[in-house]
Formats: structure tokens, sequence, C-alpha cells
């Protein structure tokens, strides 16, 4: 007998992946129906729960703001409503009008039915005020209990208690709370008995000797770093006391390597052609006439070689130094053959001489001034290293000493919070009304959340932080609660004003509208006062003093319904929640959508498209499966290598020609639903391939007997092809269905009026501008664009695994 195995492993894994792979959809579905926003929420699953999203999405209400903009649009006949008739405007009237009645009326109705069930709440836990401080009573006592057993003390010595103690008083007076709560201790640690501000003093001043031998060192890191501080300013005076200097040597460098450099080359220049000159004539040519011989007597090279001295100094000035070497040369061999006039290189010279003197001597000055700046700068360097180093020394230094006084601040961070809730025990024992109890809680409740969260920032998590986390957890409820009441209150007081002058401005239209509407349709320019102001009552006093107060109260009902011990008010809670979450619904301005037409237009596309595809390729593909012509296996290739270029290639060419199109055909223009459907059309090669393997399968005598029996080549293609090749057609329409109905690329390009968008499109703009936070409407139109898919596949599934198995993969 052969026993079989059980495959615990694989339902192990199986049991793992599903809830992975299925989580995406649970969080689809939880978010669809949710109420609160789930961008703002932890949770996968709310308490709050709706099919707001789905009715918004198929069946839109018209509510108060669409209402008041549809009798405007009636009064002034603006497009649709510019065709209608008068006995049909004003039945739409009078329908809008009572409809706006009937949600105030709505609006009041559910307001009493909310204040009816916060009624309940306030008094059902007004009646258990004394439990409910029992209770808290408890659950601080347990707290104190737990903290006094688990307080570290063990851990830490007297020394560091000492310096611990004087951290804390140090800036404390005598009879503050901190010292109160630390006056035990420090009677203990400095053997005084305090009884004074001078005994206070005294018992300071003993411990402040240990603390100096301790953490001494941080007055020393004190004055290092304002010394540290001073030395970066000194420093970065002299820094920017060397860029000037530096500048002006460039700004010297700059006119001597270009202004001065250009007058010296020039006269090299002219001085070598004159030599040139000299070689070939055998005889000194004059380099410029002067216009009075003899009235200048040239100087001695004295001075050329004076200038030649000071540039040479710098080797930036090298070629010009090489440049003067040269005319002094000339110049030289000039002077002896004494032949010529030469006034005019040597006062040449001269000028360049007198010029070039002043920024010479600046230069020199600005040369000694920066190698002065360069050595204070790396003295001062220097220095800033010496001290940063000395710093980092201090710091670990400190840092030591302070890690081991980390279990002796803990010690006493504890103690003070201990002696703290011994306070607020004994505040809330002399509580006695319940509004006085929920405002103390919320008090203790902060005063726990704050020390926590300093607490762990501290010294990390432990069992003393999550003691004190579940006590505050278990308290929270009082902060919901207090909010809660308190913006139900304000809601309570503000709705009024809304209905009342909705209630007065709705009246007044009544009276006046059909003289309004006559006026209108007798072309006169009519202008609607009580629409405008209901409309700026929506926008503006709904908005900020109800609407704002109607969200916080729902958030915090839900909160209530999770984190309340109360079991017995969550039924209250939850009809407050939704009296109000309908109030708000009826009130606020939702943005307009045509979700359902963008679905439909889908289906429209992906439908027409599939069919025709499948027509085309079912026609087309029977002769490469069937008849034999010259380039058939090629042809089919070439079609298949031309469907294997991406999309994004053709994507202008596509583009340009529905434009073009649209000039001569407009149907299959840019921005129609038929220019859409065209282009879709261009995935015919592949499903041409899928037909034509499909075909190859179905044996060829069929075909042969039925034409021996008298049939032509179409009647056995129809009726003997077709009927056995379904399966292969289901699966195009279907895959070709399913690729239209998701597509988003041509789409986004080709259509750009809202209404002709389709579903891809539409789920797009649910992630963007006026609805990027709502995702339980994004999240609800995903799940109803499934549907039109769902269906077509469930009602096709017999055909698709013959069609994918028989043929459809196969060449």
């Amino acid at each position: 007998m052969i026993e079989k195995r059980r495959p615990f492993l694989t339902h192990i894994i199986l049991w793992i992946l599903i809830p992975v792979i299925l989580f995406p959809i649970i969080w689809i579905v939880s978010t669809s129906i949710r109420r609160d926003e789930a961008i703002f929420s932890t949770k996968l699953f709310s308490s709050r729960v709706s099919l707001q999203n789905y009715r918004d999405l198929i069946a839109p209400e018209k509510n108060i703001p669409a209402l008041v903009q549809e009798m405007q649009s009636l009064i002034l006949r603006t497009s649709p409503y510019d065709s209608w008739e008068e006995k049909r405007l004003k039945e739409v009237l009078l329908e809008d009008i009572e409809a706006f009645k009937g949600y105030l009326q709505e609006t009041r109705d559910r307001y009493e039915r909310a204040q009816s069930s916060f009624d309940n709440i306030n008094l059902a836990l007004s009646s258990r005020s004394n439990n409910i401080k029992e209770e808290v009573l408890v659950s601080l006592r347990e707290l104190k209990e737990y903290l006094e057993k688990n307080v570290p003390v063990e851990e830490s010595n007297e020394e560091n208690l000492k310096i611990v103690l004087y951290q804390l008083l140090y800036p404390e007076s005598y009879n503050s709370k901190l010292f109160i709560y630390l006056k035990e201790d420090l009677e203990k640690v400095s053997d005084y008995h305090i009884n004074s501000p001078e005994d206070y003093e005294k018992a300071l001043s003993a411990l402040e000797k240990t603390y100096q031998i301790s953490l001494g060192s941080l007055t020393e890191l004190a004055q290092l770093e304002k010394k540290l501080e001073e030395n970066s300013r000194n420093y970065g005076i002299a820094r920017t006391e060397y860029e000037k200097i530096e500048e002006e040597i460039l700004s010297i460098s700059q006119i001597l390597n270009s202004e001065v450099k250009s007058e010296i080359t020039s006269l090299l220049e002219e001085l070598k052609a004159v030599e040139i000159i000299k070689n070939t004539e055998n005889k000194l040519v004059s380099l410029s006439k002067d216009t009075s011989p003899g009235a200048f007597t040239p100087p001695s090279l004295e001075v050329l070689n004076l200038l030649i001295e000071n540039l040479s100094k710098y080797p930036d000035f090298y070629e010009l130094s090489n440049s003067l070497r040269e005319i002094s040369s000339y110049l030289a061999s000039y002077e002896e053959t004494a032949e010529g006039n030469l006034a005019s290189p040597y006062l040449v010279l001269e000028n360049l001489y007198i010029e070039t003197s002043p920024l010479l001597s600046r230069l020199e000055k600005n040369v000694n001034d920066i190698q002065e700046a360069e050595k204070n700068l790396i003295a001062l360097k220097e220095e800033n290293t010496l001290l940063k180093n000395q710093q980092e020394l201090l710091r670990e230094g400190i840092k030591k000493v302070e890690e081991t006084l980390i279990p002796a601040t803990r010690a006493e961070q504890v103690q003070i919070f201990i002696k703290k809730i011994e306070e607020q025990i004994a505040g809330i024992e002399e509580v006695t009304k319940f509004e006085e109890l929920v405002s103390y809680c919320v008090s203790i409740t902060k005063d726990l959340l704050n020390f926590v969260t300093s607490y762990i920032m501290d010294f990390g998590e432990d069992n003393l932080s999550s003691q004190i986390e579940a006590t505050t957890n278990k308290l929270s409820w009082f902060n919901d609660y207090s909010t809660f009441s308190d913006r139900f209150n304000k809601f309570s007081k503000n709705l009024d004003t809304p209905l009342e002058k909705s209630n007065s401005l709705i009246s007044d239209f009544e009276k006046k509208w059909a003289d309004l509407l006559r006026a209108s349709l007798n072309g006169e320019k009519v202008s609607v006062r009580e629409l405008d102001e209901l409309y700026n009552i929506i926008k503006t006093d709904y908005v900020n003093m109800v609407g704002s107060n109607i969200s916080v109260v729902s958030r915090k009902a839900g909160d209530l319904m999770d984190t309340i011990p109360y079991r017995e008010l969550k039924k209250d809670l939850n009809s407050v929640d939704k009296e109000l979450f309908r109030i708000n619904q009826i009130w606020t301005q939702k943005t307009k959508h045509y979700f359902l037409r963008w679905v439909k237009n889908s289906i429209v596309v992906a439908g027409v498209a599939a069919l025709i595809t499948t027509f085309v390729c079912s026609l087309a593909a029977y002769p490469f499966s069937r008849m034999r012509f010259w380039g058939r296996k090629y042809g089919i290739l070439a079609m298949l290598l031309i469907q294997m270029f991406p999309s994004a290639v053709y994507m202008i060419a596509v583009y340009s020609l529905l434009n073009l199109l649209g000039k001569f055909i407009p149907l299959l223009g840019l921005d129609t639903l038929t220019g859409l459907t065209f282009i879709y059309l261009g995935n015919i090669a592949y499903n041409v391939y899928l037909i034509k393997g499909y075909y190859d399968t179905i044996p060829s005598s069929l075909e042969e007997s039925a034409m021996i029996d008298g049939a032509t080549r179409f009647q056995t293609f129809y009726k003997i092809v077709i009927p056995l090749a379904l399966p292969i057609l289901t699966v195009v329409v279907i895959l070709t269905f399913m690729n239209i109905f998701n597509e988003f690329v041509f789409a986004r390009i080709i259509l750009q009026d809202a209404k002709n968008y389709t579903y891809a499109i539409g789920l797009w703009t649910f992630s963007s501008g006026p609805y990027q936070t709502e995702w339980g409407l994004f999240t609800a139109a995903a799940l109803l664009g499934m549907l039109p898919m769902t269906v077509l596949f469930l009602s096709l599934q017999k055909y698709i695994v013959s069609g994918l198995t028989k043929g459809a993969v196969k060449g």
C-alpha cells in the first residue's frame, strides 16, 4: 500500500504567500469603503465604513451646492439649459427648491439625532464618573508602585548622585517644585538639614565641589569654545584682508602684463624692424624723426637697466624683463654707432619707467603685506587646529563622565516623575465633576506622553518606558473625548447661522424666481442675489464654521470607538459619526467628474477595436495558413518585426497623422474616440500570427471534403474554420479588449476634453489635482473599472484555455 505524503511545507508556503499576494486587493477594498482618509490613517481596517465613494462615482448626488449652481444656471439659462422650454425650466426649478428645503430639514433632523447621541454619551460618562475616577486612580497607583519598585537606584553611587542633583537644582530657587521633589535626596547627600534659603545655598555649595572635580572641564570647554569662536572670527578678518591684497596684486599684474607689455612689445618690434633695415642698407635708420632734431639728448641706459632690475624680482614678469633686455641690447648697439636720432625709444622707455615705478612700489608693498598676512593666517589656522583638538579631548572626557551619570540621572528623573504622579493622584482624589476629571486626565496624559518621549530619547526603551506607554494609551481616550466634546459644541453653536441664513434666502428666492425667469426668457440680464449669497454661505460660513469641526468630531468619534473602554457607547459614537458624515455630504461641494462616461468610452473604444481587430485578423490569417504565395513566410515575419518596435517610436507620427486626418475627416481627428479607435487597430500583425498558428492545427482535410461536396473556399472558411477557431478568436478579443481598456499613453496624448477621457485617463485624474488625497474615491474607481474586464473574462472563460493551448502560442 502506497501512503500518500502530506505536503505540509507546500501548504505553509502557500499560506504565507497568499496574504502577501492578496494584500494590495485587501488594501484597495478596505480603503474604498472607509469614511476616514486612508492617507491620514495608520490602520488597514477602519471602524468607519461607508459606500459613499461608490455612490459618488455611480450616481452622484445633487446636494446643496449642486442645487444652488443648477438653480442659478436655470435662471440665467446657461448651457445646456438655454434650449429648454419655459415649462421644463419651471418644473426643474420647483423640484430644486423643494429638494433644497428637504436638505435643510434633513440637516436639522440629523443634527438633532447627533445631539441626542452626544447627550447620551455625556450622560453615560457622567453617571459613571466615580467609576472612571477610580479606574484612573488605580492605573496611576499601579504605575507609581511599578516605578518605585523598579527605580535603578542600585546602579548609581553617591558621587554621581551629587553631580546629578547639582545639575538639576543649580538653576532652581528655594521652595521651587523641583526642589521640593528632590529635597530629601539633597539633604541625604549633602548632610544638611535644609530649612531656609541659606541652608539650600550651603547644600548646593557642598555639591558644587564634587561637580567641579568631575565636570569642571565644562567651564574650561565653554571658555575654549569662546576662544575658538573669537579665533575663527579673527581668521575670517585676516582672510578677508588677505584676499583684498591679493586682488590688488592681481590688478597691478594685469596692468603690467597687458598695457605695459603691449607698449614694450611694440617698441621691440620696431627696433627689430630697424635692425633688419640696418643690416640690409648697412646704415642706421632713425626710428622716428623728431620734429626738432637735437632737441632731446638720449639718456643713459641706467633707467632701462633699473626697470629691468625691478621687474626681474617677480617671476610673473620674466617675459617683460626679457623683452626689455632685448631692447637694451639694441639700444646699446645704436649708441655705439652714434648714428641716427634715438630720442623716440628713450622717450618711450622713460615714460614707461615713470608709469611703472609707482605700480612696482605698490606691488612691492603689497607683496610684503600679503606675506605677513599669509604668516598670520597660518598661525591662526594652526591655533584653530590646536583649539579644536583640545575641544575634542574635553568633549570626549565629558562624554565619558556623563555616561557614568546616566544611571543616577535616570533614577532622579524617575523619582521626580513619581512625585508628580503623587501630586496628580492627590489632585484627582479632590475632583468631583466629570468635566474636571476629563480636564485633569488630559493634562496627566500629556505629562505622561512628554515624560516617556524624553525618557526614550535620553535612555532608550525599556520596561519602565513600556509601562508608562501602556498607562498613557489606557488614558489616551480622555484626549480624544475632550477634543470630540469641544468640537461638537462648537459645531452645534455654529450650525444655526448657515441654516437660518439659507432658510431665509431660499424663501426670498422662492417668492421671486418666477419673475426672474420670465425676465431672463425675455432676454433681460438678471442677477440672483439670493443664490449668490447662498453659494457664499456654503463656501465660507459652512466650511470655516461647521465643516472643519465636523471633520474633527467624526475622526475623534472613530478613534473613541477603538479606544474608549466602554463598549456600550460605541452605538452612540457611531450614530454621531454617521449623522455628521451625512450632514457633511449634504453641504460639501464635490468636484464634478464623468466616471461612468469614462468607463463607457473605454468599453466602446476597446470593444469596437477588439471586434474589428479580430475580424480583420481572422481574414488576414487564413491566406497565411492555407494558401501558398510568394513572400508568405517572410511577409508575416516582416509584420511581426514591425510590431516589435515600441509605441513611443511612432507617437509623434500618430499625432501628426490624426491632426492631418482631422482637417478632412473630423471623426478621425484629435480628441475623438473614433480617432483613438483607429489608432488602436495597429496591433493587427501580432494577432494575425496568433490566429494563423491556430488555423494550422485545424486539419485541411475538413475543408477539402466540403469543397468536394460543392462548398466554395469562403464557405469553408466561415462555416468550418471560423466555428473551430472560436477559442483563439475569443482569446484575441479578450487580450485586445484588456490591453486597450487599460491603455494610457496614446489616450493621454490624443484626448483633451474631459468628457472624452477613457477609464485609464479618468483614473489618473483621481490621483492628482483635487482628488490627490481622496484615496477612497480612487480605489473605488479602480474596483469599479475592473468589472467590464471581469464580466468579459468570465463570460468567455470556456474558450480561453483551449485557445491558449491549441496553437495560440505556436508558430
